[in-house]
């Protein structure tokens, strides 16, 4: 694909399509840097990145939850392991 073709196809992506890729790109281009940052130093460690403007703690707090039925199963499966292990 040459670059016109590249442009071509990513401007005719709407508004949200576009921020993934400039938001891929960038992750592109920050890996590159690390890759060679890391050559020159073994021992150099980087905190990771949140990508895509989000934070860690909203994907923990927003993600899937167990229902009442299921923790009920839990605690009885924990109850019956428990009774299990001191027999």
């Amino acid at each position: 694909m040459t670059d016109l073709q590249l442009y071509s196809e990513i401007s005719s992506l709407p508004s949200d399509l576009k921020q993934e890729v400039s938001d891929f790109v960038a992750f592109l281009k920050q890996k590159s840097k690390r890759k060679e940052k890391s050559s020159d130093t073994f021992n150099n460690v980087e905190e990771p990145s949140v990508l895509y403007n989000s934070k860690f703690s909203d994907i923990l707090l927003n993600g899937p939850v167990f229902s009442e039925e299921q923790v009920q199963k839990i605690e009885q499966t924990r109850k019956s392991i428990n009774e299990w292990r001191t027999k």
